[in-house]
């Protein structure tokens, strides 16, 4: 099931327009995150999530999951050091050919409140002609951008896909059977302990198989609890650090996939009983913006396999 809409004064096509027009038409590939790889997995719940949510995926028995590590930018063939901001993207199966997807990012807020605002955002900084600090001084200048300061400094280029934290950076509303409301926000924590790895010249795809070889891939979903006043409707705001965080499951990769998940839709607005999107204008804009980039991809005729 999806949820409404919100209204915006820039549509989706307008939205993957600016995109194309910025980083150029790459066919078969997704307008962003284009590179990556994609893994089967299994995500097994623990009962943790049960109090808060009848979603059977959080309470219920082991799922499927189908799991894409991505890099952010939307040209393919962008070097992996210069683009420190990666995408985990997770879709559940859910009985009745249903999914939920939870899409991720190694930064833990959204660098604007608004769609319009990030479309300001991308365009200021793929502006042609101008120097850094010339785009810097345009985004200085714009009161919504007042988070990316902070979140720049955030940004190093992970080790690997496996060490890292990634969130979901928008809030969700579960709901129990008898209606009781809880927002939320997730994140998947790696279960590796390696944490300080220097960056590797190596292909960040082929370190996560040669690791998978040798162990299993974990990540821990997280669910941390918003108090009634933590807005829900901001995805550049972070919650207060002394928020409860639960621990409500693991996924484990099992095997890569033939197909890579390329034709995957990973829409982070599907929802499920006990799952239900928040007011975030961001969110509730993927919607459609996600159904566009799918669907444009999906009709160019050369499509690429890696």
């Amino acid at each position: 099931m999806n949820s409404s809409h919100n209204k915006s004064t820039i549509s989706p096509s307008e939205a993957v327009d600016s995109i194309e027009d910025i980083a150029g038409t790459h066919p078969g590939y997704r307008r962003a995150h284009a590179k990556g790889i994609g893994f089967n997995a299994i995500f097994t719940p623990n009962n943790n999530a049960a109090p808060f949510t009848q979603a059977a995926f959080l309470t219920g028995a082991p799922s499927k999951a189908i799991v894409r590590f991505s890099h952010s930018s939307p040209i393919p063939t962008m070097s992996e050091q210069l683009v420190p901001i990666k995408g985990m993207a997770v879709q559940f199966q859910l009985q009745d050919n249903e999914v939920v997807s939870l899409v991720m990012a190694n930064v833990p807020i959204f660098p604007t409140k608004t769609p319009e605002a990030f479309m300001r955002l991308i365009q200021a900084v793929g502006a042609s002609g101008q120097s850094w600090k010339e785009k810097l001084k345009t985004l200085s200048q714009d009161t919504e951008f007042k988070t990316l300061p902070s979140l720049l400094k955030q940004l190093k280029t992970p080790a690997s896909f496996a060490t890292t934290t990634y969130w979901a950076i928008h809030a969700y509303i579960l709901e129990t059977a008898s209606g009781d409301q809880q927002a939320v926000r997730f994140s998947f924590d790696s279960a590796s302990k390696e944490r300080a790895l220097p960056f590797s010249t190596k292909n960040m795809e082929q370190e996560l198989l040669e690791r998978m070889s040798d162990s299993q891939v974990h990540f821990r979903l997280l669910m941390t609890l918003g108090a009634p006043d933590d807005p829900t409707d901001d995805p550049s705001l972070a919650w207060p650090k002394d928020r409860l965080v639960i621990d409500v499951g693991d996924l484990v990769l099992i095997e890569k996939r033939s197909d890579n998940a390329e034709k995957h839709l990973f829409n982070p607005t599907f929802e499920t009983p006990g799952f239900n999107c928040s007011d975030d204008p961001v969110l509730l804009y993927r919607s459609n913006l996600y159904k566009v980039s799918y669907r444009r991809r999906t009709y160019e005729s050369d499509s690429p396999r890696s």
